[in-house]
């Protein structure tokens, strides 16, 4: 484990020894004949001297600018990733059958509601334990994530990882705070809001797998970086990449969405025809976490509305991807079933009390 940051706001030192991190700028930044993508052992050492915080800003912030305009590389991802599970963050094991890594964004949505909340609670609920990871304020969008609508709700979203692990076990569902279980990730967030720009940064904290659940479902936005992502994705069973609202998780009525598996096998498209929806219905963002909330909690309520049948065809592609439904019609029926009997609802109150 690295040496944990105690102030989140910690400062770079300037007076020292420039030297070892310059040849991973180099290295990304030398133009276009010269640049070349860092090796698997240079993504590691270079992420590290990143998050230990022994280079300085100013290298920091020129090295990961540079590889986003280059285009980061497999090596390069799966070599953040790994350093940071296996060095910077706290992991927990729960003692669960077919755990989800339900992977959104942590710069959250802006745009449109927060539904991964309600989401986790109705898996749950279907058999499908979920965890969910986060933080807040992360750049760029510094939208609203899981974890602002979840304290909303009424679930606390602040727990020590050791905690979370017995919710999980205990009720299905638990939410892992950057802040809790990667406390240096956490404290780059002052760097990183100097940029501007998404890094490479923003697709790697979704690949952490702080649970070290067998299946994950991630999301992302850009299609030219989905098949150097399928390759990094993180669960030990099968994993899954979804182009959903915002880059997130949730999957809109009536659009066409993308799923891509991580063996390029078992890949799916939504056909809103075939699933009989019409023209494309976004559910728009309705405010602050607690309007989010409100949302998360008539949709678990089963109540009419955009948001439930959102939620609803979310939850049935999830059921059917992970073996819970034999089709994507199938599973959302089900999870129709599960809001309008109360279950989903019930479910809620005790994820609740457990936190």
């Amino acid at each position: 484990m690295l040496n944990p940051t105690i102030n989140d706001h910690s400062i770079y030192e300037t007076d020292r020894d420039p030297g070892p991190f310059i040849p991973f700028i180099k290295a990304v930044g030398r133009g276009e004949k010269l640049k070349r993508d860092l090796t698997y052992e240079e993504s590691v050492e270079a992420l590290r001297q990143i998050v230990e915080q022994t280079c300085s800003p100013a290298q920091a912030g020129a090295f990961l600018i540079t590889q986003r305009v280059k285009g980061e590389a497999v090596d390069e991802i799966r070599g953040f990733t790994d350093l940071l599970r296996a060095e910077a963050i706290t992991q927990i094991e729960p003692r669960v059958e077919g755990l989800l890594d339900l992977a959104a964004p942590y710069d959250g949505k802006v745009n449109t509601v927060q539904l991964a909340p309600a989401l986790a609670i109705l898996l749950a609920e279907a058999g499908l334990p979920v965890v969910l990871h986060g933080d807040e304020n992360v750049p760029t969008k510094s939208g609203i994530g899981p974890g602002p609508v979840l304290r909303a709700l009424g679930v606390a979203d602040d727990l020590e990882p050791d905690d979370v692990r017995r919710m999980v076990e205990s009720v299905g569902v638990g939410y892992l705070s950057a802040r809790r279980f990667a406390p240096q990730w956490h404290a780059l967030l002052p760097l990183r809001h100097q940029f501007g720009l998404r890094t490479v940064l923003n697709s790697v904290e979704k690949l952490l797998n702080p649970a070290n659940a067998p299946y994950q479902l991630s999301g992302f936005f850009h299609g030219n970086y989905i098949e150097r992502l399928r390759a990094v994705q993180t669960g030990s069973r099968r994993s899954f990449i979804v182009q959903g609202e915002e880059g997130s998780v949730e999957m809109a009525v009536g659009r066409k969405t993308h799923v891509f598996a991580e063996d390029g096998a078992g890949d799916l498209v939504l056909d809103p025809a075939a699933l009989g929806h019409g023209e494309r219905i976004r559910v728009l963002s309705p405010g602050d976490a607690k309007a989010h909330a409100d949302l998360n909690q008539a949709a678990l309520a089963g109540e009419p509305g955009d948001a439930t049948e959102q939620l609803c065809l979310t939850a049935g592609v999830i059921l059917h991807l992970f073996d819970l439904a034999a089709s994507v019609p199938e599973g959302i029926e089900r999870a129709r079933r599960i809001t309008a009997s109360g279950a989903a609802i019930t479910r809620l109150a005790r994820v609740v009390n457990a936190s």
